[in-house]
């Protein structure tokens, strides 16, 4: 495996160190509760491409008509005939379709590119020395909008550093992946470095949120616009959310930075509506390493957001060596009352071939306490 995605992992673990130096994890404040279970049939929709071999990372989008777009991370693409992972291509990026909204029964049909040497190659193509992680999408009418984190080399530790976001609009994501008809939509830095997609977009009353994490930290952040702009490929002039005593604030308003929403915060999260519970649900990994999966609550997208609450082990903690991160909701996926994934890894990526089921997005069936209620 090559160094870069060592460096991925070690990214991984820091991160997670800091998360788990915040301290243990309290109790949700109310009567909610949120509990989990393995879904084993819905694991086999990400093993149904024998060329596919595992991914970083699963954002999900719904397309609608029962189809949905997942977005993965470095991805292992089988090289020969063989399944060995260490002899298979390592690519930045890849995209699923998936047809049926129930994923134990759906099928997908996984797309990469490939070099002029019929080599695979990431979806998401670099651009000169940056490569691109998928973040969330959303769809509304008929376009689509997906969030891509830039990475490039960087004289540090790791050996590479996140240098800002990107998103890309597509106008007829209704045809396969290979051709969609897509335009950039690049947005300048500006003041903060904020990674905004990798922890959930959603629509709300008019607005476009995108939430977010700084590369060398565990803070979320939110920025959101006006989801007519930012469905006509305007991004330009977010607003940030500011505190709950100056409310929303384009850059130009502000003199520093803004409000963190909580500092526990992994930098792959999902959020989303749940009418269930008539509340926006936050899911995570806590801790690094052998982690567990948590969530939290709000009533609005901007907060205040309770503090974390663990509802699932995973069955992997017994591996030594493992990385469990990257934990999302899907809350448009039929079959459970939340259809929950998270990734898996080993630390010494050479062991992955010992432990097969490794590297493959988990799937849990989440149910909400039928006798809970908000107070």
């Amino acid at each position: 495996m090559c160094r870069r995605r060592w460096a991925l992992f070690l990214a991984i673990l820091l991160v997670g160190i800091a998360v788990a130096c915040q301290g243990p994890i309290g109790r949700q404040p109310s009567t909610v509760h949120l509990k989990a279970r393995p879904w084993p049939a819905a694991d086999g929709l990400f093993r149904q491409d024998p060329r596919w071999l595992g991914a970083d990372d699963a954002h999900s989008v719904d397309l609608g008509k029962g189809r949905v777009l997942w977005l993965f991370g470095d991805t292992l693409v089988r090289a020969g005939k063989g399944n060995d992972r260490s002899q298979s291509h390592l690519i930045h990026n890849s995209v699923g379709i998936q047809t049926g909204s129930d994923p134990a029964a759906a099928s997908m049909v996984f797309s990469w590119r490939q070099t002029a040497a019929h080599a695979p190659a990431s979806f998401f193509p670099e651009f000169e020395k940056t490569w691109f992680w998928p973040g969330d999408g959303i769809r509304l009418g008929g376009r689509l909008l997906v969030f891509l984190t830039m990475i490039a080399p960087f004289e540090n530790d790791l050996g590479f550093a996140v240098t800002g976001w990107h998103a890309q609009l597509v106008d007829n994501p209704d045809s396969p992946p290979d051709r969609w008809q897509t335009a950039d939509v690049r947005k300048n830095p500006g003041m903060f470095a904020i990674a905004l997609g990798t922890g959930g977009v959603l629509h709300s009353k008019g607005y476009l949120y995108a939430y977010g994490t700084h590369p060398s930290g565990n803070q979320a952040y939110l920025a959101r616009w006006k989801a007519d702009l930012a469905w006509a490929g305007d991004l330009r002039g977010p607003q940030w959310w500011c505190g709950a005593g100056q409310g929303w604030k384009t850059e130009a308003q502000m003199d520093s930075w803004p409000a963190v929403l909580f500092t526990d915060a992994h930098a792959e999260f999902g959020v989303h509506f749940e009418p269930r519970i008539n509340q926006f649900v936050q899911i995570q990994t806590v801790g690094f390493g052998a982690a567990e999966l948590g969530w939290r609550i709000a009533p609005r997208p901007e907060g205040p957001w309770g503090r974390l609450t663990g509802f699932y082990s995973p069955e992997e903690v017994t591996i030594p060596g493992v990385l469990i991160y990257a934990a999302k909701s899907h809350p448009f996926l039929a079959g459970a009352d939340l259809v929950i994934t998270y990734a898996t890894n080993h630390i010494d990526p050479k062991r992955l071939n010992e432990y097969p089921a490794l590297y493959y997005p988990r799937v849990l069936q989440g149910s909400f306490d039928a006798a809970s209620g908000l107070d």
